[in-house]
């Protein structure tokens, strides 16, 4: 088992123990000669860590799925800060959007909205609305995780050395109950949704600060 896949389980197994009604909601991993076709088209090879994550689970199978808003809004801890969810597409998702991407930050290039704060080695696997995306650099192996957003351009928020430290920070944490269970309040009356516990926000911090590069 690679150390993405049990890190994973670590993690589902905790939201299992917290919550009843845990539902998985993603999609079948892909193995491994499906994951290369898909990945020939790309200009680039993609990390080690990003291919265990795919051979895992193939993204998510609907981000509205009602039972899904734990695993939405928790596999990636910056969903812990906000309400706008950040979604682990598809593989086969997560191949267009770095095409339409690429191509958007092309066609602005020389015209009063250049578009320059994407790179064409940037790999998006995760993303809210192209507004707050996850991503990885090409060729790099392992690859740091890079948060890119928007409204934060053209720093990035958190980085991870890898992947692996991104999904140990959330173990960690899951580990000494940094993170709780509440209700979420656009959902229905029995939906809850994993938050930090505030009182812990300076532990959330050091956790943090040990698996990233900064």
């Amino acid at each position: 088992m690679s150390k993405v896949a049990s890190k994973l389980n670590y993690i589902f197994n905790w939201i299992e123990s917290k919550c009843l009604d845990f539902s998985d909601c993603y999609n079948p991993g892909l193995n491994h000669q499906e994951i290369e076709d898909l990945i020939e088209s790309l200009p680039f090879k993609i990390s080690r860590e990003l291919h265990d994550l795919y051979a895992w689970r193939n993204g998510t199978e609907d981000p509205n799925h009602n039972n899904g808003w734990c695993k939405d809004l928790f596999l990636f801890p910056e969903n812990l800060f906000c309400s706008e969810p950040i979604a682990f597409f598809s593989l086969q998702d997560s191949i267009a959007n770095y095409f339409d991407l690429y191509q958007a930050s092309q066609e602005t290039i020389g015209s009063d909205f250049e578009y320059e704060f994407w790179n064409y080695k940037w790999f998006p696997f995760a993303s809210f609305e192209n507004k707050r995306i996850l991503y990885i650099i090409g060729d790099l192996d392992p690859s740091p995780v890079y948060l890119w957003d928007i409204d934060c351009k053209p720093k990035q928020i958190r980085v991870y050395r890898n992947i692996t430290s991104m999904l140990s920070a959330i173990a960690e944490c899951c580990e000494l109950e940094i993170y709780k269970l509440i209700p979420y309040e656009y959902g229905e009356d029995d939906e809850m949704i994993i938050r930090i516990d505030e009182d812990k926000l300076s532990i959330e911090k050091a956790i943090y600060q040990k698996y990233s590069l900064r």
